[in-house]
């Protein structure tokens, strides 16, 4: 009997033993399904954040895009203006070259016109010079008649 007493107890202690592993293998799973809705929570926030940032390189890319070609535009648009300018540059040149051209004509035109001027007065200034010696010689004449002449 003495065997028959001690299984109670020995039972007893299985079961203690069982429901102690019971136990902890339960806190186990517990603190393990805590930690697993800690890593989805974790997970879905990174999803987030992932689907966020995906978003936004998709939009810095746009806006990457858009600044390249806002450049290219800039650039063509600056090759455009140092070409006009270029023309520009070289009218004014041509330009000032005609003018400068036709100011040295003009110049050439009124030297002559002057040399011109200046001939017919010197021509016309010997033509009074030769009409007043003969007013003289006339005067002369009629003042040699008229002291001549019986009163």
């Amino acid at each position: 009997m003495n065997a028959s007493r001690f299984l109670p107890f020995l039972n007893l202690a299985g079961c203690l033993l069982i429901t102690g592993i019971i136990l902890a293998q339960w806190l186990k799973e517990r603190g393990l399904g805590d930690r697993i809705e800690a890593l989805e929570t974790q997970l879905a926030a990174s999803r987030e954040s992932y689907e966020s940032e995906k978003i936004r390189a998709a939009a810095l890319e746009r806006d990457i895009v858009q600044l390249k070609e806002s450049i290219e535009a800039t650039v063509l648009a600056r090759r455009e203006i140092e070409e006009s300018m270029a023309k520009l540059v070289a009218g004014r040149e041509a330009l000032t070259a005609d003018l400068t051209a036709a100011q040295q004509e003009q110049m050439k035109m009124w030297e002559s016109a002057i040399a011109e001027r200046d001939a017919k007065i010197r021509d016309l200034d010997a033509g009074l010079t030769v009409t007043r010696e003969r007013l003289d010689r006339a005067v002369a004449k009629l003042k040699a008649a008229g002291a001549q002449s019986p009163p």
